[in-house]
C-alpha cells in the first residue's frame, strides 16, 4: 500500500462530508520537524486562539528538549520560541512537511524519547478520497475504483476501532494504507471527478461479516492468481478466506526475480536473528507452503561455533528482513547459484483479500464493484453505515 496525502475543499467535493475524523500519521519518530506555509499557527492546543497567524509564507524547525519544552525555530527570527506544552497544534494553508504538502490541521507530539509523529486530522471523506490515487491508478475502470473504497474505508474503521487508545488511527504508508495530498490546481477536472464519484456513490459502504462486524478488508496488488487466507499472514480470523483468482484465465500475474549476494544474506540474517558475527550460512531452504501455495516458512541453517543451527523464519519475516519491494510476495522459490541466492516468485503484496489486478480486470469484464467485492471476500457482504 506507498505514501500519500489529500486535501479536498467544499467546492471541490460538493457532496455532503463525512462527519467521522480520521487521524493520520504523516511521520514517525522524527528527530526534527520543518513545516512551512501560509499563514502559520503554532501553538499549543490551550492557547490557539490566542495567536495570530504569520503574515504571509514561512518556515519553521520544531524539536523537543529533554526537560519537556518545545524550540521553534522561525525562519525570520535568530531565538527560538520556547513553548511548554504536551503537543502543538500547527494550522495554515499549503502546509508542508519538509517538502511533502500536507493537510491544514496537523499535531506534533513526542512519540519516542528519541522521535516525534505528525497527526493530520481529516474527515473520512477527505482521507478516502486521498487513499483512492494512492493505491490505485485512477486511469482504471471505475468498478475496480468503488471496490477498492468500500475495501479501504472497511479497513480504516476497523483500524480506527482497534486503535482509539492511540494517537493515531492510521499511518499514511503500507504499514497501513497509502495516503497523499493532491493539488487540485495541478489535476486535471475529469480525474478529480472519478474520485469524488468513486467515494460519494460508495459513501458509508463497508464490508461485514455475518454478526455485521466491519472486516479489516485487507487487500493487495497482484494475488498471483489465488488470495492468502490472513490467518496465514497476520493469525487473525476474518469473513475471508484464500481464493482462486477467476480474472488468470485471461491475465498474466506479476513475475519477479532478485538475486541477492550470498554476504548480504548472511549479513542481514546475523543482524535478524541476533547471532554473533562469526556465524556461517550453510543454506536457505523453503521448508512449508500454506494451502494457497505459499512459502509458509523458510528455514536458514546457520553454523555458530561449529554447531549448525536451524532457525526459523515466517514468508512475512523472510521478506521483511530482505525487502519488501525486493521479495515481492510470499509465493517464491529459493536457488543457490555459485555466490548469489535467486528468489524467483508470483505476485506482488500479501495476497490477502482483494486483488487490485483482479479487480481491474473484473471491472473490464462488465462486473459491478459489488460483484468484485464477492469474488475476494465470499463471506462478507456490503452494508451501508447512517452514522460515518
Amino acid at each position: 500500500m506507498k505514501f500519500l496525502l489529500i486535501f479536498f475543499s467544499t467546492l471541490a467535493f460538493a457532496a455532503e462530508p463525512s462527519v467521522t475524523e480520521v487521524r493520520v500519521r504523516m511521520k514517525h519518530s522524527e528527530p526534527m520537524i520543518e513545516v512551512s506555509g501560509e499563514g502559520l499557527q503554532i501553538s499549543p492546543p490551550s492557547a490557539f486562539f490566542e495567536v495570530e497567524p504569520h503574515a504571509g509564507t514561512h518556515r519553521a524547525r520544531i524539536t523537543h528538549r529533554a526537560d519537556g519544552q518545545w524550540l521553534i525555530q522561525w525562519d525570520k527570527n535568530r531565538k527560538p520560541e520556547k513553548i511548554r506544552s504536551e503537543r502543538l497544534w500547527v494550522r495554515g494553508e499549503t502546509i508542508h512537511l519538509g517538502a511533502i504538502p500536507t493537510p491544514y490541521n496537523l499535531e506534533i507530539l513526542e512519540a519516542t524519547k528519541s522521535g516525534l509523529d505528525v497527526i493530520a486530522r481529516l474527515d473520512l471523506d477527505t482521507y478516502l478520497m486521498g487513499v483512492l490515487p494512492a493505491e490505485m491508478p485512477i486511469s482504471w475502470p471505475i468498478e475496480a475504483l468503488k471496490a477498492q473504497v468500500v475495501a479501504a474505508r472497511s479497513f480504516a474503521l476497523r483500524e480506527m476501532s482497534e486503535r482509539k487508545e492511540k494517537d493515531f488511527d492510521l499511518d499514511s504508508t503500507v504499514v497501513d494504507q497509502a495516503y497523499r495530498f493532491m493539488d487540485f490546481d495541478e489535476e486535471s477536472p475529469s480525474l478529480i471527478e472519478k474520485i469524488r464519484k468513486a467515494v460519494a456513490s460508495t459513501r458509508g459502504e463497508v464490508l461485514v461479516d455475518k454478526r455485521s462486524k466491519i472486516i479489516k478488508a485487507f487487500y493487495s496488488a497482484d494475488c498471483g492468481c489465488q488470495s492468502e487466507d490472513p490467518k496465514f499472514v497476520w493469525g487473525r480470523v476474518e469473513a475471508f478466506e484464500s481464493v482462486k483468482d477467476p480474472t488468470c484465465k485471461n491475465r498474466r500475474p506479476t513475475l519477479w526475480k532478485v538475486n541477492l549476494d550470498r554476504e548480504e544474506v548472511r549479513s542481514k540474517l546475523l543482524k535478524a536473528l541476533s547471532l554473533p558475527a562469526v556465524a556461517e550460512l550453510r543454506t536457505i531452504q523453503v521448508a512449508g507452503r500454506t494451502p494457497s501455495g505459499r512459502v509458509a516458512e523458510v528455514v536458514a541453517a546457520m553454523e555458530v561455533n561449529g554447531q549448525v543451527k536451524n532457525m526459523s523464519l515466517s514468508a512475512q519475516e523472510f521478506r521483511k528482513i530482505f525487502g519488501f519491494q525486493k521479495v515481492q510476495s510470499a509465493d517464491f522459490s529459493t536457488h543457490w547459484m555459485a555466490k548469489e541466492l535467486e528468489i524467483s516468485g508470483t505476485g506482488s503484496g500479501h495476497g490477502v483479500g482483494l486483488c487490485q489486478r483482479g479487480a481491474h480486470s473484473l471491472a473490464n469484464t462488465g462486473l459491478d464493484y459489488r460483484s468484485i467485492l464477492k469474488v475476494y471476500y465470499p463471506r462478507a457482504r456490503v452494508n451501508t453505515l447512517k452514522s460515518i
